[in-house]
């Protein structure tokens, strides 16, 4: 199954949203085959947020970085 699709959408829904504000979300692939996701500010690395992910687990990491920005750090919520 692929769910690079639903990942890679959501991502660019929360960069969209976040990019205007300074940050953003980006999720990176290591030699292992782990993902790990980064939060930026400003273009550069804010934060590590979480690694060592499957891709079937990127949706849930995905909504889970955009909801610390917005809650944690951009205090939105």
């Amino acid at each position: 199954m692929n769910f690079h699709n639903d990942w890679e959408n959501l991502l660019k829904y929360a960069n969209e949203e976040l990019n205007p504000k300074g940050y953003g979300i980006r999720i990176r692939k290591d030699g292992d085959g782990y993902y790990f996701c980064d939060i930026l500010k400003d273009g550069r690395n804010f934060e590590e947020y979480a690694g060592n992910y499957f891709e079937h687990e990127l949706e849930d990491l995905v909504n889970d970085a955009w909801g610390h920005v917005q809650r944690d750090i951009l205090k939105m919520w």
